[in-house]
């Protein structure tokens, strides 16, 4: 499976240039390049704020999904994260593992696509 950032497409439609987008977000020319060239293997939560304010859409404008050429099916599902409340009287709240790592912050992860 192979999720591809679409940036160039949604920038290039808007019809702003690579140097007003590095303006409006605060990123650099060069990062931006290599997001679009697909040279970047994750992008923040924050950078997909920025540039669809910057672009005016929406995440789901910049992601394009590519199913794997291998011929088989994936079964993708969604995992909930795992909390476990401590009693009131003890006012102690235990997170497991997989829920602090969520609560630092969601970094996606993108497949690079080999021609």
């Amino acid at each position: 499976m192979a999720v591809l950032i679409t940036l160039k497409k949604v920038r290039e439609a808007k019809g702003i240039s690579q140097n007003d987008l590095a303006r409006i977000t605060g990123y650099s020319v060069q990062n931006i390049q290599k997001i679009e060239q697909g040279r970047v293997s994750s992008l923040t939560l924050a950078a997909f704020d920025r540039f669809c304010k910057a672009l005016a859409c929406l995440p789901g404008d910049l992601l394009e999904y590519t199913p794997d050429d291998d011929g088989q099916t994936e079964v993708m599902t969604r995992e909930q994260p795992k909390i476990e409340v401590g009693d009131n009287a003890n006012q102690n709240t235990k997170y497991s593992a997989s829920a602090k790592k969520k609560s630092a912050g969601l970094v996606l992860s993108f497949n690079k696509k080999t021609a």
